[in-house]
């Protein structure tokens, strides 16, 4: 059976009968969305082929592509970002209006669905219109993951609270120093650690005072050079203040992959696509096996604790793997079938809609000229998914936080 990103089993269990007691419908729709992942190819025992969507269980919204960091493993906006050198103001200008965001939730109910909202960027506390888009999403009964960088998030942590189930706050070191050093600003004066800090303290205090089960606190952290000597550390700092602690081992591809990828997909798609080219890179300078050692340090530290599980995504047991995983692309270990396609709408910040979060260059419609149920099962929707299930993976799939991470 293929690899399905998961936390553990006994963890999930816990957590899930105490968020019965304050949270029911919460609950049982992560419930849900973890139980159609696991069961997949029990519901389509003849595969998917035939390219037709689940219902929809995760809506992914890119709400914009502004940021006030250029962090260096970003694919966006990074040393090798496909946003660099695009236009700011035009980037703003196409960005889609609030009033269609809530046209979509409209549609999304009416359709009988009720899934998680994933919220990220760029940085999402930059779009105006985001605490006045929480509220009407939860207003509808619809749980809501957001994905910051920290900024004002602890001016806005009342509004957090009340809307979020998870709220997800990337921490790249355990001090100023080396989280800077990964995660600089715009301006150089910029000093992102100090407003990460607030709002994991801002949010654990609230939460605390308030007796809240909720929203979940999980900081990110993406493993790289920069910080592979300090990722206990890190770890040590946030488990203060989080519920879980997620290590990426981060999405990167080598230019030999690269171009086999451009060529696979022109040959299915009819066009070349560009994405992926923000993520290539290489990350073998470093001690890969330093990552499996301090895992298990991290993993001792739980044990004994209870509490603020670290999880490694990929979740790779050996030390040879994980160097394999920065060592060679064309290794999968067992992630060998995306399900996310069939069940996660990926809306980028312009309002197009693709199948994929972290290369999307396929884009089967746009929520300002059409609904959103015309385009989860149109004829593109159905043309990518059949040509992912007949064709099997692309080169850039193998390391997409929709393969291994969702």
């Amino acid at each position: 059976m293929p690899v399905r990103s998961r936390i553990s089993p006994r963890y999930f269990a816990r957590q899930f009968v105490s968020a019965l007691s304050q949270d029911r419908a919460t609950a049982c729709k992560f419930a849900k969305l973890q139980l159609s992942k696991e069961t997949f190819n029990l519901r389509h025992p003849f595969g998917a082929k035939h390219g037709k969507g689940d219902s929809l269980e995760l809506v992914s919204l890119r709400i914009t592509d502004l940021c006030n960091l250029r962090c260096h493993t970003c694919g966006q906006w990074g040393d090798e970002g496909y946003l660099l050198g695009e236009s700011l103001k035009s980037l703003k200008q196409q960005e889609v209006p609030l009033d269609v965001y809530k046209r979509l939730a409209d549609e999304i109910v009416a359709a009988g669905w009720k899934p998680v909202w994933y919220i990220w960027g760029g940085e999402p506390m930059l779009y105006p219109g985001l605490i006045e888009l929480l509220h009407y999403i939860r207003d509808r009964g619809m749980p809501i993951s957001l994905v910051s960088n920290g900024t004002n998030i602890a001016e806005c942590a009342n509004d957090i609270l009340e809307t979020c189930k998870i709220i997800y706050l990337s921490v790249d070191g355990p001090n100023e120093e080396i989280h800077n050093a990964q995660r600089p600003g715009v301006t150089p004066s910029h000093n992102n650690f100090r407003d990460v800090k607030q709002a994991l303290e801002t949010l654990r205090a609230e939460k605390d005072k308030r007796g809240l089960m909720f929203p979940y606190i999980i900081p990110l952290s993406c493993v790289c050079r920069y910080n592979i000597d300090v990722v206990v550390d890190l770890y040590d700092f946030t488990r203060q203040y989080a519920d879980a602690q997620i290590f990426y081992l981060t999405w990167w591809i080598d230019s030999q992959s690269a171009q086999e990828h451009a060529a696979d997909f022109e040959r299915r798609f009819g066009f070349r696509p560009q994405t992926h080219e923000g993520w290539i890179g290489t990350w073998k300078d470093f001690d890969h096996g330093a990552i499996y050692d301090q895992f298990e340090q991290m993993m001792e530290t739980f044990r004994d604790s209870r509490r603020c599980p670290p999880i490694m995504i990929p979740d790779l047991k050996t030390r040879e793997d994980i160097s394999r995983y920065y060592t060679d692309h064309s290794a999968t270990f067992g992630y060998d079938q995306c399900v996310s396609i069939y069940m996660t709408a990926e809306i980028n910040s312009n309002g197009d809609v693709s199948l994929c979060r972290d290369y999307h260059d396929f884009v089967i419609g746009n929520i300002k000229m059409m609904p959103i149920v015309d385009i989860w099962d149109g004829e593109a929707a159905r043309k990518f998914r059949a040509s992912i299930s007949k064709d099997g993976l692309m080169p850039a799939c193998r390391r997409c936080c929709g393969l291994m991470g969702f």
